[in-house]
């Protein structure tokens, strides 16, 4: 009886429910009223922030130690760290927010998941200890204490996540030791078999979701060339492999594209490179267009006709016949012993329309209506003969040189805006000449340009331009672009094709469409470029020799406040 009277009491007092129902704090009502997709919006973000917050505390402790100040800079950070943790804590109030925590450390983890280190226990830990280092601290609190903690929740996790995989896809792998022994491998469509003799142990895998593994790799590294191609075009989309230059991540972002659940990144990056130089070649004929078809040729046919009807209205040309000749004879070197007709030698200059031009010369004068008519014509005929299944490859780009001189006695009389129209038309209409040069460099079905096909014509009609780098023009860049990084460029329209072998693996692959987009995001790109020139200089190499000094100074943590 007493008992009950005294339990009366302290529920009367309510000390009871004070205690069972603590007060919400500010952030938890919040969360409570907000919907689960701002919840969730507010805590994947809030996640990706922690991270930051930690990798900055980190990177001004390091600061604080090279120049110390009067108030530490790490210390600083303190109300920030706090702050941030309340708002997620009351986040984690709501289901909503639990999952948009996970979502945010997943995110900002995945990079690191996705190299295959991540699956042996070694691995596991050492990332969990990376991990658990950048957590932010305030206070007493221990940074290496959150790196002991990763570590371990690392290892755990690894060990528990190869059980699981071991029990429900089944062994990848078998092992051969001493003797002579023969040790195989299989898994999805592919198998691969080795003998081995002596003390020997083998472990092979591969299909599956499997994805191979990243070794180390010397030859990682940009070219000249194409480190100064990316600086001309930063809309140029590169992934890791191919902004480092390393094979061995090549190859796993192949195996990677032929996987359904991974290549979509992928795809998306090589499309939009496409359109890329599909915009880069339109603009180069004088059109601005995602694609090169049949409609965008014929808009820029049309384009460079108009301006020539409008130089026809000019005053008549003066031609020196000397300068004229020396310009022909010139051309008649150049292709001398190049051009038959019937098997007989040819000479351009009896070329009815090369004899029309070397009359007006002869004349002294010409109209403008005349050497406009007279280049169209010229034009027309150089391209039936570089197109036409009879045609004479030789002749034609002899035409279009004649044609070039029409064109110089036609600039002769133009000045201010009139002559900035015509000298885009006439560049605009080489361009369009070499498009239309070769079967193969435009698809008439897609409108997508072959940038290895257009690069090769480009460097078998101008060496100067394409092979030796004179010419930057959108046209050359775009063939360059897709040379120098061909398997990110386009598609051949034919999908990979590499069947999972499970229901087990189909699910097991999911979670790395996740992963792809963070691999192939801005920040993993840049990381990857850097690292490939580490990968091949050095570490010390590839930093400023001005900074190497504040190593001794600061210590490893020095490294983390060095520039890039």
């Amino acid at each position: 009886m007493m008992e009950e009277n005294r339990f009366a009491k302290y529920v009367e007092g309510n000390r009871f429910a004070q205690y069972a129902q603590p007060e919400q704090t500010a952030y938890e009502k919040t969360a409570q009223k907000a919907s689960a997709l701002d919840n969730l919006a507010a805590a994947v973000g809030g996640a990706a922030y922690g991270t930051y917050l930690g990798g900055k505390q980190r990177l001004m402790q390091a600061l604080d130690v090279i120049n110390p100040q009067e108030q530490s800079r790490a210390a600083a950070m303190a109300p920030d760290i706090e702050e941030n943790r309340a708002a997620m804590e009351g986040l984690r109030s709501t289901k909503s927010g639990v999952a948009g925590d996970i979502i945010g450390n997943l995110m900002t983890t995945a990079p690191l998941m996705l190299n295959p280190v991540a699956g042996t226990i070694k691995g596991a830990t050492a990332i969990g200890a990376g991990l658990g280092a950048l957590a932010p601290t305030v206070g007493d609190e221990s940074v290496a204490q959150n790196a002991l903690k990763g570590a371990a929740l690392g290892a755990g996790g690894a060990w528990l996540g190869n059980k699981i995989a071991g029990a429900l896809v089944g062994k990848r792998g078998q092992q051969a030791t001493g003797g002579n022994a023969t040790a195989s491998s299989t898994g999805g469509a592919s198998e691969a078999s080795s003998t081995v003799s002596g003390g020997a142990n083998v472990t092979g895998s591969g299909g599956g979701y499997n994805f191979g593994s990243v070794g180390e790799d010397t030859s990682a590294g940009l070219s000249r060339m194409q480190k100064q191609l990316i600086e001309r075009n930063p809309d140029f989309k590169l992934t890791p492999g191919q902004a480092s230059g390393s094979k061995s991540l090549q190859q796993l972002e192949a195996k990677l594209e032929s996987q359904p659940m991974t290549s979509g990144q992928f795809n998306k990056i090589k499309a939009d490179n496409q359109t890329l130089i599909n915009q880069r070649v339109a603009e180069s004929i004088g059109v601005k267009a995602n694609t090169v078809d049949a409609d965008v040729l014929n808009q820029a046919h049309d384009k460079v006709s108009r301006v020539y009807e409008l130089v026809k209205k000019t005053p008549d040309r003066v031609i020196n016949p000397d300068e004229f000749l020396g310009g022909l004879s010139n051309i008649e070197k150049n292709y001398e012993g190049l051009l038959f007709t019937g098997g007989k030698p040819f000479s351009v200059m009896d070329h009815p329309l090369t004899a029309r031009l070397m009359q007006y010369a002869q004349n002294g004068q010409a109209t403008a209506e005349q050497l406009t008519d007279l280049s169209s014509k010229l034009g027309k005929a150089a391209r039936n003969q570089m197109t036409g299944a009879s045609g004479d490859r030789q002749l034609g780009m002899a035409l279009n040189e004649v044609k070039d001189l029409s064109d110089d006695l036609i600039s002769q009389g133009l000045s201010g805006r009139t002559q900035k129209l015509f000298d885009q038309a006439r560049g605009n209409y080489r361009n369009l000449m070499t498009i239309e040069s070769r079967v193969g460099i435009v698809n008439p079905s897609t409108g997508n340009v072959n940038g290895s096909t257009l690069a090769n014509a480009l460097q078998q009609k101008d060496k100067a331009g394409y092979l030796l780098g004179r010419n930057t023009s959108p046209m050359y860049e775009a063939a360059r672009l897709s040379q120098a990084f061909k398997p990110i460029v386009g598609d051949s329209g034919t999908a990979t094709r590499s069947a999972l072998p499970s229901p087990t693996d189909f699910v097991l692959s999911l979670p790395f469409n996740v992963v792809t987009k963070a691999y192939t995001s801005a920040p993993a790109v840049n990381l990857a470029a850097k690292g490939g020139a580490i990968a091949r200089n050095g570490l010390l190499q590839s930093l400023d020799p001005n900074m190497v000094k504040y190593l001794p100074q600061a210590g490893a943590m020095g490294l983390l406040s060095l520039p890039q």
